[in-house]
């Protein structure tokens, strides 16, 4: 929830939720222009203009070509060998979609549970649910060309957003960086010459209080902005019932953001982004899943309500981070040479009353720092070129600690033969990555074109690990002096035949190795390390426009071996990785936009999916185990179903436009369905099928819109994480409904 941009994943298929309307106003994004994309229920202004070669006629209202950099240059959406998902800015306010968990609402086959405020995505079941330090997502997330590692920070504000670019599967050679799920790729809007901006505030339940400003201005040849975001939510869901404090509650989430663009001649483009956000707040807060009981309390917790908690420790987060880029783009005659350089710095705050209850047995209290430097160079061939190539270095470092981390223990769950009822632990991972990597697109045919890429990563890990152990709080124990490293060198690849049956239907296969790097944890910096985890996809796919391009029909098959799998637990109140290994996944992504008439389009998306663990024979397991819970033991996985990974979901999106009083109104109503999936290998906590509702009412006359709006209207309650450890289940829970108004002006 915090940042200038709210993180963001994924469609099915190629699924593109058409924009409110052609934003003339807006800078033009490197990878999707508004003016192309037409605005549902709106006249389009020119329809897309047909190849020599395109049999039949194009409507005059037809779906628009959307403009992709999946392979790292502009290209149309139609056209590219990949499973790629564009989502406008305009898009996502007509969907009210303003953080990461919104965007389940429209995106099939995604799931993002949130841990401690963690925000951790997965694709068609690709993803990891651990937490802490050095601990990156197999979806992996770049906003304006940067990567951005640390999870903590990956939950971002949908603020100055130009648009929104998802690519599903391994992405092992353009976008190499622990892509093993996917790519979610944010871009930011670009300042114009003169002087432009926006202006909006809103008010909804929970007293909620939300800003943000958006100015640019310059001149062609420098051009500057600043966006600003701020909410604050004065009640919470639920309540302490300890404390008697609000719980799940926004007290602060502000952001500001600023890019400047200056040309100092032709050829030349040089960008300088500087950001920076500060948040705290209560949301996801962890309480026991249901009554159940616990090793600390063997009577459960009757009469709890589902967003209360009952914590003698306000789980409070305080999260600060900054970054700063320089991005050189030079035409060199042959092509472009890009260099982008990247520092980003975070610091993160959190306790988790991990025994669940009102008594002091337990508390994790974390300070965790994350520094991050990279460094890219590109050389990229010119548009249009027949033979269409990138090649490329990236190195990246990056520094990741808990500074400190104290675990604290008592009461009935410490072992009395050994009390350690302190447990202070100051370990930092540092990672030194430097990848070299090349990919052409040739023709082979008139019709036919083959793809060829490679990346070949080198990886070092260092840990130095401090972790000591105090006897009833007094007597110091070490528990851990480490200091070791570890090094990977590891090739991906990709290879793609695309063929075009027609103007308007492409077809591809594909095959993409992906890999996630291995590492510590630095919760134990003593415990072994675990291993990189491969994903091998293989992807037949089918890019259709149809009825004069009024209905976008697009599809693909999907096959992953998945091996070494990295799944998380937690042992003695902090989280782990370890590797569990393999697993098959294999299903079917259909997306569909309609342009019924030129002010109403339907879009609509469907993926059903099948996930198993072929082996994995030292699961954890807790209900299953020869001892009654609460206990752990290591049992075998193999047949059960990969967590976070539903074998079925779907969405439907209605927008509607109509002229009134000199004004437009615009109505948009969002269903989603998820048919349920597990939340651990084990496959003992399922959530069950569940389908949220969403709508809005926008006004817009002139330079003015507002907008009411309602999520989860019929007030569907479920977790977004469920975690089991030996001591306790804890869950958080996802907003119940919620609802508000919106007023902007646009100048």
């Amino acid at each position: 929830m915090r940042g200038c941009y709210k993180g963001l994943p994924w469609l099915v298929g190629a699924t593109v939720l058409l924009p409110a309307a052609a934003h003339a106003q807006s800078a033009a994004p490197a990878t999707l222009s508004d003016a192309a994309v037409p605005a549902p229920g709106v006249q389009e202004q020119t329809p897309p203009s047909p190849p020599a070669s395109q049999s039949g006629p194009v409507a005059s209202d037809a779906i628009g070509d959307i403009i992709v950099t999946a392979q790292r240059r502009r290209e149309n959406l139609q056209q590219v060998p990949i499973t790629v998902t564009a989502v406008s800015a305009s898009t996502l306010a007509a969907a009210s979609i303003t953080n990461t968990s919104d965007l389940v609402n429209v995106i099939p086959g995604l799931t993002v549970p949130k841990s401690a405020g963690y925000a951790l995505p997965h694709l068609r079941g690709i993803g990891v649910t651990a937490i802490g330090p050095g601990i990156e997502n197999s979806v992996a997330t770049y906003i304006d060309g940067v990567y951005h590692g640390v999870s903590a920070s990956n939950a971002l504000a949908l603020n100055n957003i130009a648009q929104v670019e998802v690519e599903k599967g391994p992405q092992g050679t353009l976008f190499g960086r622990n892509a093993t799920g996917g790519l979610i790729q944010v871009t930011t809007k670009d300042p114009e010459p003169g002087f432009s901006g926006s202006i909006n505030g809103g008010y909804a339940n929970y007293n909620t209080f939300t800003g943000d400003a958006y100015l640019s201005g310059g001149t062609d040849t420098l051009a500057g902005d600043i966006a600003v975001q701020v909410t604050h939510q004065g009640d919470g869901w639920g309540h302490n019932i300890v404390t008697g404090d609000d719980i799940n509650r926004v007290d602060l989430d502000l952001s500001v953001r600023s890019k400047w663009v200056f040309k100092p001649a032709v050829g030349t483009k040089i960008t300088y982004i500087a950001d920076y956000a500060k948040g705290q707040f209560s949301t996801s807060a962890l309480r026991n899943y249901g009554t159940d009981r616990n090793a600390f309390y063997p009577k459960g917790f009757a009469g709890l309500g589902t967003f209360d908690v009952d914590l003698d420790s306000q789980p409070l987060r305080r999260l600060r981070e900054a970054g700063t880029s320089l991005s050189i783009d030079q035409e060199l005659g042959f092509g472009n040479l890009v260099s982008t350089t990247a520092y980003r710095n975070s610091r993160y705050s959190y306790n988790i009353d991990f025994d669940l209850g009102p008594s002091p047995y337990s508390t994790n209290i974390a300070n965790q720092s994350d520094t991050q430097f990279t460094q890219e160079l590109q050389l990229l061939s010119k548009s249009g070129s027949k033979i269409s190539w990138a090649a490329g270095l990236y190195y990246y470092h990056a520094s990741d600690a808990y500074d400190p981390q104290d675990v604290l223990f008592s009461g009935p769950a410490v072992n009395p033969l050994r009390p350690v009822t302190r447990v202070n632990n100051q370990t930092d991972q540092r990672t030194n990555s430097l990848a070299g990597y090349a990919q052409a697109t040739a023709p082979i045919t008139t019709d036919t074109k083959l793809t060829v890429g490679i990346r070949y990563t080198w990886e070092r890990r260092d840990l130095d690990g401090v972790q000591t152990g105090y006897l009833n709080g007094v007597v110091p124990i070490s528990l851990a002096n480490v200091h070791t490293n570890m090094e990977t060198k590891t090739p991906t690849w990709r290879v793609a035949l695309s063929h075009e049956f027609s103007s308007n239907v492409n077809g591809y296969i594909s095959y993409n190795r992906g890999l996630k790097s291995g590492g510590y944890n630095v919760s134990a910096p003593a415990s072994q390390p675990y291993l990189p985890e491969k994903l091998d996809a293989y992807e037949i796919g089918l890019k259709t426009q149809l009825l004069g391009r009024r209905l976008t029909l697009n599809s693909s098959v999907f096959y992953y071996d998945y091996s070494n799998i990295q799944v998380s637990r937690f042992v003695n109140g902090s989280p782990q990785v370890y590797n569990g290994g393999k697993a098959r996944v294999y299903g079917i992504d259909l997306d569909v936009t309609a342009r019924v008439t030129d002010r109403f389009t339907i879009t609509g998306g469907l993926e059903a999916m099948h996930s198993e663990f072929t082996s994995f024979p030292n699961a954890d397991f807790f209900y299953s185990c020869p001892t009654p819970y609460p206990t752990v033991c290591s049992l075998s996985a193999k047949g059960n179903a990969l967590p976070q990974a539903p074998n079925i979901s779907g969405s439907i999106n209605f927008d509607y436009r109509v002229d009134v009083a000199d004004g437009e109104m615009r109505f948009n109503v969002n269903e989603l369905v998820n048919g349920g999936f597990y939340f651990a290998p084990n496959n003992e906590d399922k959530q069950s099928a569940y389908g949220l509702t969403n709508a809005s009412i926008a006004f817009t006359k002139g330079a003015y819109t507002i907008r009411f709006w309602g999520k989860n209207l019929l007030d569907k309650i479920y977790p977004l994480s469920v975690n089991q450890s030996p001591t306790s289940v804890a869950a958080s829970y996802a907003a119940p409904r919620t609802f508000g108004i919106t007023g902007g002006l646009k100048f």
